[in-house]
């Protein structure tokens, strides 16, 4: 009988060692495991945040040099190609339309402020048509955005035209053949003014003399 009981009792230990053993082999296990998830958790994360500063510092640095000192270099050599070249082509245009009409000193100062619009359209177009930009249309539209606002802002109303509604007589009643004369000739003198500064521009580009703004 008791050694019945003993036996018992022998079984009943070693049952209870074999599952102590199990928890703390096992349980130390779960644990390293979980905590190795969370360490590779926490690593990814900083990785991520890190490739995210670093590509948003890349683009400040970036966009910094768009709008360095050397870009506003580029952009006053852009301006004095853009005065002398506008003015060197046009004066001679303007010289046709306002001698005869004005005078030389109509000439002189429509010459000079010509020369600061064309500087002013070379700066524009330095921006507008960048690095990488091939797109004829794109030069194009500046220079045609240039030319018909300076044209259409330099034609003078006749004093004998009446307002409201406005009315000059033959052959389109709103303009008759003196403005029409004056859309002519403005619009050639617009032509040849930044024409020939985005020209100046081009030629410019292609002797590294001015670098294209970057995209």
């Amino acid at each position: 009988m008791m050694k019945s009981i003993l036996l018992i009792c022998i079984i009943c230990m070693t049952n209870m060692f074999s599952r102590v053993s199990s928890f703390v082999i096992i349980s130390p296990s779960t644990s390293y495991s979980a905590t190795w998830t969370h360490d590779e958790q926490q690593i990814r994360q900083s990785s991520h945040h890190n490739r995210r500063q670093i590509a948003l510092a890349a683009k400040k640095d970036e966009e910094e040099d768009k709008f360095s000192f050397q870009q506003r270099i580029e952009s006053v050599k852009t301006g004095v190609v853009g005065l002398l070249a506008g003015g060197i082509v046009s004066t001679p245009f303007i010289a046709l339309h306002d001698i005869p009409a004005y005078g030389a000193a109509s000439w002189e100062f429509d010459t000079d402020m010509g020369s600061l619009q064309a500087a002013l359209f070379a700066i524009v177009y330095r921006y507008c048509v960048r690095e990488e930009d091939d797109n004829d249309m794109l030069n194009m539209g500046v220079i045609g955005a240039f030319v018909v606002v300076r044209t259409l802002s330099r034609v003078r109303v006749p004093s004998y035209c009446t307002a409201a509604p406005l009315d000059c007589g033959d052959p389109l009643g709103y303009f008759d053949w003196d403005m029409i004369e004056q859309l002519a000739l403005n619009g050639l003198e617009s032509v040849a003014l930044f024409g020939g500064a985005a020209a100046a521009m081009e030629f410019a580009y292609s002797e590294k003399w001015i670098g294209k703004f970057p995209n």
